[in-house]
């Protein structure tokens, strides 16, 4: 459904770019991605921002994503920038993630990812240590629960 390749002809830096694209009619419910993964040990304890360009042609939603998993392999950070996707043709432009990596942290995942149709160009992705001024872009609540009961009498 969906396939990976060197593009020498259309990139951003350097002389070629990563292209991820649906090679049939693809619906809103099928996607594909190009990822890869990697050991945490140089960034734990640390706040990470991920920073590359990427170019659309007649894409139904993509992005870029990055995830933080424990030695469980549990996901403990996330992004995949759903709030701020790109629809459709775009030229080249800049997107970034920023994710903290926990002391438990033993592997981050990140990547691009195309939802249903159309082609997503990748190039220049940057790895970077940020201070706690750069706010994190994490899509998971940390204090989802509330701090002592609530309705004990299960009324509402």
């Amino acid at each position: 459904m969906y396939e990976v390749m060197s593009d020498t002809k259309v990139f951003h830096s350097g002389e070629k770019s990563g292209l991820l694209y649906a090679v049939k009619e693809a619906s809103e419910q099928q996607f594909g991605t190009m990822m890869q993964a990697f050991q945490a040990k140089e960034y734990k304890g640390k706040r990470i921002k991920l920073s590359c360009f990427l170019k659309t042609e007649a894409v139904t939603k993509a992005s870029v994503w990055m995830r933080i998993d424990n030695t469980s392999g549990d996901t403990i950070q996330f992004d995949n920038m759903d709030s701020r996707s790109i629809y459709g043709t775009t030229v080249w432009n800049y997107y970034s993630i920023c994710l903290d990596v926990p002391e438990e942290n033993d592997a981050i995942h990140f990547g691009v990812l195309l939802i249903g149709k159309g082609k997503v160009w990748a190039d220049g992705f940057r790895f970077e240590v940020v201070d706690e001024k750069t706010p994190t872009t994490n899509m998971l609540e940390k204090n989802t629960l509330p701090d002592k009961p609530v309705n004990l009498t299960f009324s509402k």
